[in-house]
Parts: C-alpha cells; structure tokens; sequence
C-alpha cells in the first residue's frame, strides 16, 4: 500500500473514534457497549495505520535484519 492509504486508514480511525467520543458527550443518548466499541475500534484503526506507514517508510525494522 502506499502513504495516502495508509494515511486514509489512520484518518478513519481518529473519525471513528471522535465518533464515540462525541456519543460519550451526548450523555444518555447511546449505550456504553457502542460508545467502547466506537472508541476502541476507532484507536485500534489509527493505531494499524501508524504501524504500517512506520513499516512502510522503513522506520520499523524486519525480522531478518534483526537475525543477521
């Protein structure tokens, strides 16, 4: 995948989880199950994304290169 995906991915996880973040705010509107599942699927998707633009711009290291 190249940067702008990866970039998408993490800009949908910070939306997602904004989401859940304005639903905590909004008090009794919604259930606590779908405002924690908003928050943790939303930071979970950002944090994939961090990691595979890291991967990708080599900022994390492979396997083999560590063995060697």
């Amino acid at each position: 995948m190249n940067r702008m995906t990866w970039g998408w991915i993490i800009a949908a996880g910070l939306l997602l989880a904004r989401f859940g973040y304005a639903e905590l705010e909004a008090g009794d509107s919604a259930s606590p199950v779908t405002v924690m599942l908003l928050l943790t699927a939303g930071l979970a998707a950002g944090l994939v994304g961090v990691t595979g633009l890291l991967g990708m711009l080599g900022w994390v290291p492979r396997l083999g290169a560590i063995e060697e």
